[in-house]
């Protein structure tokens, strides 16, 4: 089984940003998020991102819980034994997350809005690993 076992666990790492990748695809961010996509733009174009310290700081927050669920079930995944087993610890761990996200105050699909902005956005990803470490300091 330890074969099976490696695999699993690089694959579930992934888990912690790609859980909602099916509800960023969806569309919009709901109606009350002041969330505001971003226009397309060409290769070298500044986008202007507009994500309210609040939702900063639920992100963190939801980050934050993911990032130990995640753990909690990468220990446990490593302990599988079987691939059914594997499967259901990743149905349970992704459960985990989504609720986790949910219960910052954020929803699923803003929570990837963000992360997929961060990627882009340095101004932003300044913003969050400032709150981050605020979270985590204090």
């Amino acid at each position: 089984m330890k074969s099976i076992k490696n695999p699993l666990v690089s694959l579930f790492a992934a888990i912690g940003l790609t859980f909602g990748a099916a509800a960023w695809a969806q569309g919009p961010a709901p109606e009350g998020s002041n969330y505001e996509p971003p226009a397309p733009a060409g290769p070298g174009a500044q986008q202007e991102v507009n994500v309210s310290d609040e939702e900063v700081d639920a992100f963190v927050a939801a980050y934050i819980a993911v990032q130990t669920i995640n753990q909690e079930y990468t220990e446990k995944l490593q302990a599988a034994e079987s691939p059914e087993d594997a499967t259901e610890l990743q149905q349970q761990a992704q459960g985990e997350m989504q609720q986790a996200v949910t219960d910052s105050g954020i929803s699923i699909e803003e929570y990837q809005q963000i992360a997929n902005l961060a990627n882009q956005d340095e101004g932003l990803r300044d913003r969050i690993t400032e709150a981050l470490a605020a979270q985590i300091e204090g």
